[in-house]
């Protein structure tokens, strides 16, 4: 009976993560941003012909990396991106979208962001709020995540740090 609780948490968080990530943050960010390119007359990115060809691409490969992992997490991890206690991954996941980057959900929604910006034309947003998002994620990744790992999965994840790029998808390092 824990299990099936477990699942029902585990699906309740990844809904409940989904919409702050992808409909919450997102509608907050466009708001500011809109704001504060008004407030100090930043210019426009590009002309709006081609807004939704440059979002269109940003949005493909953001929510590809971001779906990608999330189901590797939650599939092949048992776990969620929302580290609870009672959520967190019992399985380190070094294959799929975890094989070319440690943090593919973080690369996916920095692409996600850009794309924003460029569908709403926004420099704030393209540059400002994702740059604030990549020192935040950063430092929690840095500062807490990563411990967490190491503690939880030992040699294992040292080794996988190791030969896997931290945000940017590369091809994994070979055996030295």
């Amino acid at each position: 009976m824990e299990e099936k609780e477990r699942d029902r948490k585990r699906v309740a968080i990844l809904v409940a993560g989904g919409i702050l990530f992808v409909v919450i943050l997102p509608i907050l960010c466009i708001f500011v941003s809109q704001l504060v390119d008004s407030w100090f007359g930043f210019p426009k990115l590009v002309s709006q012909q081609f807004n939704f060809a440059v979002a269109a691409i940003f949005f493909a490969v953001g929510f590809f990396w971001a779906i990608w992992s999330n189901v590797d997490l939650f599939q092949k991890g048992e776990g969620t991106p929302v580290p609870t206690r009672m959520t967190q991954t019992r399985k380190l996941v070094v294959d799929g979208a975890y094989k070319y980057t440690r943090n593919p959900m973080m690369f996916g929604y920095l692409l996600i962001l850009i794309g924003l910006g460029f569908l709403f034309n926004s420099l704030f947003l393209t540059l400002g709020v994702t740059s604030i998002f990549t020192v935040v994620l950063v430092a929690f990744i840095k500062l807490w995540e990563e411990k967490n790992l190491e503690e939880r999965f030992g040699e294992s994840y040292i080794e996988y740090k190791k030969k896997v790029s931290f945000i940017i998808p590369m091809p994994p390092k070979k055996q030295e």
